[in-house]
């Protein structure tokens, strides 16, 4: 057995006892709702496909571009995500005081590095592009050999960039710390995000060019520059698509190039790894400062402790920058909406955009939950045995997670919400509704958050995104994207019964009465039940004895 392969065999190992019929059943909810979600990627890729190809003259043009800028976007995302998680894996992760004082070469802690690195940064990619493709191939009936080819060239497509991705991290190591070039690439990666996208949308902003001008814009994206990896995949998979024979040229530049930087990234380690580790070790150490002053009362002790952790962790208060970018990307999508045109042609469309506009808060209020509520208990790490052994209860520990969490969140979404509103220019009454929803979703959704961070609490974790990332964490995000899906769901029928019977010109009679008082109280009862049995039964976890 090589080295590599031995100090790989803890992880295979810990995935080889896993799969028991016992796990396997306990993470069957999981991989249900995995493949509803495979399902409905497909039919949404499929239908489009459809839509495209069905355009005269235009139609093979615009699938071939789709296919081309989708292997752009997903070779930048490749790169960002592998040069971040290199700057982790390889010089902050908490493993590497064991690998380097082992009786191992350092090579060899390099490739289970690279393994490493190449895996947690691909792995959402090979997990949810799947039906992307096939419902290329179903939708242009292609051969057999369509599969082989994309599974023969996009193998070496990820490597490509897990290749960059390492080779850049260790140069810029060289010369920044590692934790900040994270955070660097971290910024440079979402403002480089937001550019593009405020560029193109501005560009595909609703007017009355028609569809010519959208289909324009998009024929205009420069992706098919004859170096990047992408045009390599798109070429060696679209003649196969029309039926034709398979190129040669194409995939052997994407096996060459992922091999070729695969040898390189090993080089470089070789000659700057353990020098960059020499370098930045005396710094990684923290600093820790001793405050002086009166410790603060009890109701807010922990108030007091997880507002000083989370501005003393730039892992966590860097997050505030997603959720600022995606809120501008959420306000101006509304903002640049002509709402009062497309008011003049669809009668009821001020009130469509309102249960958009309430679908789309509940579901960034859900992303933010996961980040910052759900991974709140397991924040408390390896020292969650002094709150235990405190003259604290778990319920008041649940409560101030919560208050703490709901507070800034609540006020975070009301201000979107507002001013999504007022852009759009809806009446008072659909304001006041659309508010008390997004209420009522906070309340819901931040308990709920709680209570499975407090079910599914990870201790031991070498990020703060590796919490939320976690099956319990996804299970999370599923449960409340259904919550508030179910919520907006009952809220619409409400709003289809109410505006039939107006366009009958007749009077709201008993049962509609009837179907908007059980509508409001399904949706109460929905969100009382997310708030409630999650922080009941997580507390009723932490209360028995963990082993940490």
């Amino acid at each position: 057995m090589t080295p590599t392969v031995l100090l790989l065999a803890p992880k295979i190992m810990s995935i080889r006892n896993s799969l028991t019929l016992k796990a396997v059943l306990k993470r069957m909810p999981f991989l249900l709702i995995g493949l509803l979600l495979w399902i409905g990627f497909y039919e949404g890729t499929y239908r489009v496909l459809d839509f495209v190809r069905g355009i005269p003259f235009f139609g093979e043009i615009l699938s071939r571009k789709l296919l081309s800028v989708t292997f752009f976007g997903l070779s930048i995302f490749l790169i960002l995500s592998n040069v971040i998680t290199a700057l982790s894996a390889f010089y902050i992760s908490r493993d590497l005081p064991l690998l380097m004082s082992s009786p191992v070469k350092v090579r060899h802690i390099i490739r289970l590095k690279t393994i490493e690195t190449m895996t947690n940064s691909s792995w959402m990619v090979f997990s949810f592009m799947p039906p992307f493709f096939i419902a290329y191939g179903l939708n242009y009936r292609a051969p057999v050999i369509f599969y082989l080819v994309l599974i023969f060239t996009f193998v070496p497509f990820v490597l490509i960039s897990g290749g960059l991705g390492i080779i850049l991290s260790h140069l810029l190591t060289r010369i920044f710390s590692a934790k900040r070039m994270r955070m660097l690439f971290f910024a440079a990666g979402l403002m480089l995000f937001m550019a593009v996208y405020l560029l193109f949308r501005s560009r595909w902003s609703a007017g009355t060019e028609g569809d010519e001008q959208f289909f324009l814009s998009f024929l205009k994206i420069r992706t098919d520059s004859h170096f990047l990896p992408g045009f390599w995949m798109t070429e060696s998979l679209m003649p196969v698509l029309r039926g034709e024979s398979p190129g040669v040229l194409y995939p052997l530049l994407s096996v060459g190039a992922g091999a070729i930087l695969l040898v390189i990234s090993a080089v470089s380690g070789r000659m700057l790894y353990e020098r960059n580790l020499e370098r930045i070790v005396p710094s990684s150490l923290p600093m820790i400062r001793i405050s002086s002053g009166s410790y603060p009362a009890k109701f807010i002790a922990f108030w007091w402790k997880d507002l000083r952790i989370f501005f003393r962790d730039p892992g966590q208060w860097s997050q505030l920058f997603i959720i600022g970018a995606l809120i501008l990307i959420y306000v101006y999508n509304f903002r640049a909406l002509p709402a009062d045109t497309l008011s003049d042609a669809f009668p009821f469309m001020k009130e469509f955009l309102v249960l958009i506009n309430m679908l789309m808060a509940g579901l960034v209020l859900s992303a933010v939950a996961s980040r910052f509520l759900y991974s709140s208990v397991s924040l408390e790490g390896m020292a969650f045995w002094i709150i235990r052994t405190s003259p604290v209860t778990v319920k008041s520990l649940l409560i101030s997670k919560f208050l703490f969490g709901f507070l800034p969140v609540t006020g975070v979404l009301f201000a979107v919400v507002i001013i999504a509103n007022a852009a759009i220019r809806i009446d008072a009454f659909l304001s006041i509704l659309s508010a008390a929803t997004t209420l009522l979703l906070c309340i819901s959704i931040s308990g709920l958050g709680i209570g499975m961070g407090a079910m599914y609490p990870k201790f031991k974790h070498e990020n703060v995104a590796a919490i939320s990332m976690g099956p319990g964490g996804m299970f999370f995000m599923l449960v409340a994207f259904l919550v508030v899906l179910l919520t907006v769901a009952i809220e619409a029928y409400c709003f289809f019964v109410y505006r039939r019977t107006i366009l009958m010109e007749a009077e709201i009679g008993i049962p509609e009465k009837v179907q908007f008082l059980l509508g409001g109280v399904s949706a109460l009862l929905i969100n009382a039940a997310a708030f409630y049995i999650p922080l009941k039964l997580g507390m009723k976890y932490l209360e028995q004895d963990l082993s940490l």
